[in-house]
């Protein structure tokens, strides 16, 4: 990897350039067994720990999955291609469906404006 791209990345066009690039290969794979290793019981929890250590909170509130409301789509970019494989790299999820992946991320992506804007929920009152 060149050290002008880490995870979380930002900015993501540096990355899908770096991507497209044929003699990047090596370092793609890199990349890919490194997102595997995070980890995840089923495709949902690997799909999401793969998404939350690709994107910052500020990216994943720039991107999702079509493109729609002014937004990247994160389909049409090269970057997508590596939750796909890092997922089926995990042995537990080896067997996962594109649609699997795809459900997943797409669902990981609706609460990026709660997580851009460090929002959560209040814990009920006690009273």
């Amino acid at each position: 990897m060149p050290d002008h791209i880490q995870f979380p990345l930002e900015p993501l066009e540096a990355f899908d350039m770096f991507l497209k690039e044929p003699s990047n290969g090596p370092a793609r794979q890199r990349v890919i067994s490194s997102l595997a290793a995070t980890g995840g019981q089923d495709v949902k929890r690997e799909t999401w720990s793969i998404s939350g250590k690709l994107f910052t909170d500020e990216v994943s509130h720039q991107i999702n999955w079509k493109g729609v409301h002014n937004k990247k789509p994160f389909s049409r970019m090269p970057t997508k291609t590596l939750p796909f494989s890092a997922v089926r790299k995990n042995t537990v999820t080896r067997s996962a469906t594109d649609a699997e992946v795809t459900r997943h991320a797409v669902r990981w992506s609706n609460p990026a404006t709660d997580r851009a804007a460090r929002r959560r929920v209040p814990p009920p009152s006690t009273r």
